[in-house]
């Protein structure tokens, strides 16, 4: 192990780290459960509960991209309250998140849509790509988040992959070079799961001028949160200027909200329409509730935001420092070369109790890690210069 890792390896556990770290034993169990029908506060129920000291029984998940320090107290707080209304249906609730919703990002409600997480709205996408159309194409970028291309050819269309450019960000001149006449759908996830790279403003700007108004561009924004680069960031206004594109947005990330499955994505009001007719499930009333209340605890986001970035700060110095390639995250994740076959790397990390991301095609030597919590943060750094 290097000084400078021996270095990373020591520090504190975090203040979200603190916070929201809990003991997920038969006791705290238990407790949670008689939390739910007790009238005490919900907020001081959390504060209750002790911070785990128990050994870890299972790998560290560095692996799915989630969020360990979510939900947040305020979240968590709506997610008891919710218990009382598991009986009534949602309605009310939609409401009150999509004006929530569109009060922070200052859009119309009419252009925005609410989905199951992103991942519903993406295969929303896919069937309205596909309607009346089926020998259509889509276009994505290969390696690339999967939800759409996979559920476009459940939906009998042709996928065509396009593959990254050499600094492992979307090719959108030779994206924009396979669009045919059969192009229905251009898929651009931003920034790209697995490289956590990004594209810049002027490089979609020039190709939503050049694509055809005809074909939908749907840029995923599921990590909008993690971008540093002043020259990107999210493209939702840009819904009043084109009215094929779709930006979806998740509660998977930044808000914790994962298993809860809410997201939502902007789109002109008549694109919304169509959309919308394309949905597929009911949204459920603790992740709308929890939702509202995650949108609303400013704090918490920014401070999740910034433990989550510094932290990925931390592990970018030591894989620079063991002299490895990586990408310029933009993300809650890290992409880099680890010198051997995935399958050795992933089993030397897991002898030291760390599970990382699966393997990519075309990056067969190649890693994607999660930012977990500061402490889990401490263990990646201390078994990374072993595993390579």
């Amino acid at each position: 192990m290097t000084e400078s890792a021996k270095t990373l390896t020591t520090s504190p556990a975090s203040p979200l780290e603190s916070l929201q770290k809990t003991t997920f034993s038969r006791r705290s169990a238990l407790f949670g459960a008689a939390a739910l029908l007790s009238t005490v506060a919900p907020r001081q129920l959390l504060a209750a509960v002790p911070a785990s000291t128990a050994p870890i029984s299972g790998p560290i998940l560095l692996n799915s991209n989630e969020n360990p320090y979510g939900p947040s107290p305020a979240a968590r707080q709506a997610i008891l309250q919710s218990v009382s209304e598991s009986c009534r249906y949602g309605d009310k609730a939609i409401g009150t998140l999509m004006e929530a919703i569109a009060a922070h990002d200052q859009l119309p409600v009419d252009h925005l849509i609410l989905g199951s997480g992103s991942g519903e709205l993406l295969r929303m996408a896919a069937l309205l790509a596909a309607d009346g159309n089926r020998d259509g194409e889509v276009i994505a970028a290969t390696p690339t988040y999967e939800e759409l291309p996979v559920f476009a050819t459940v939906l009998g269309l042709r996928v065509v992959t396009v593959p990254l450019n050499a600094k492992h960000q979307h090719d959108l001149p030779a994206m924009q070079a396979a669009i045919t006449d059969k192009t229905r759908l251009v898929y651009i996830c931003n920034p790209n799961n697995p490289t956590a790279t990004v594209v810049g403003f002027a490089a979609l700007e020039q190709f939503m001028r050049a694509v055809p108004s005809k074909i939908l561009v749907l840029i995923d924004e599921a990590y909008f949160d993690f971008i540093t680069d002043a020259a990107a960031g999210s493209v939702i206004s840009w819904v009043k200027t084109y009215p094929n594109l779709i930006v979806t947005r998740t509660f998977s990330k930044i808000h914790g909200l994962a298993g809860l499955r809410m997201g939502y994505a902007y789109a002109h009001p008549t694109l919304a329409t169509r959309l919308t007719e394309k949905q597929l499930v009911f949204p459920n009333i603790a992740g709308l509730r929890a939702a509202i209340a995650s949108l609303n605890d400013a704090r918490f986001l920014k401070n999740t935001r910034a433990t989550l970035i510094a932290d990925r700060t931390r592990i970018e110095n030591a894989i620079d420092q063991l002299g490895l390639t990586r990408t310029a995250s933009q993300s809650n994740f890290v992409f880099f070369d680890v010198k051997q076959p995935h399958a050795d790397f992933h089993k030397k990390m897991l002898a030291h109790n760390l599970m990382v991301g699966r393997h990519f095609a075309g990056y067969d030597q190649w890693a994607r890690i999660t930012v977990g919590l500061s402490s889990e943060v401490d263990r990646l750094l201390a078994a990374l210069p072993h595993a390579i």
